[in-house]
């Protein structure tokens, strides 16, 4: 079973929001959303900048090791 939880992190602990009817000491997974680029909240254009750098002799080499950096990140493609 999956539950959202709304949390504040402070001096490096999750506190959850609310009540959470778990038994002490119970491990759970956090995920945590990347922050939504406000101009281009599907990440369609971002996506997009990539399309053909691959077959581009002069473009990027790193695409593959460093590709949420070219999605998400401030570096771009050439």
């Amino acid at each position: 079973m999956t539950t959202a939880v709304k949390a504040i992190y402070e001096h490096g602990v999750f506190r959850p929001k609310e009540r959470v009817q778990l038994e002490e000491r119970t491990e759970v997974e956090v995920l945590i959303p990347l922050p939504v680029d406000e101009g281009d909240p599907t990440g369609w254009k971002a996506a997009d900048r990539l399309i053909g750098i691959a077959d581009d002799p002069g473009g990027p080499t790193d695409v593959s090791e460093n590709h949420d950096e070219y999605l998400y990140g401030n570096k771009r493609p050439r």
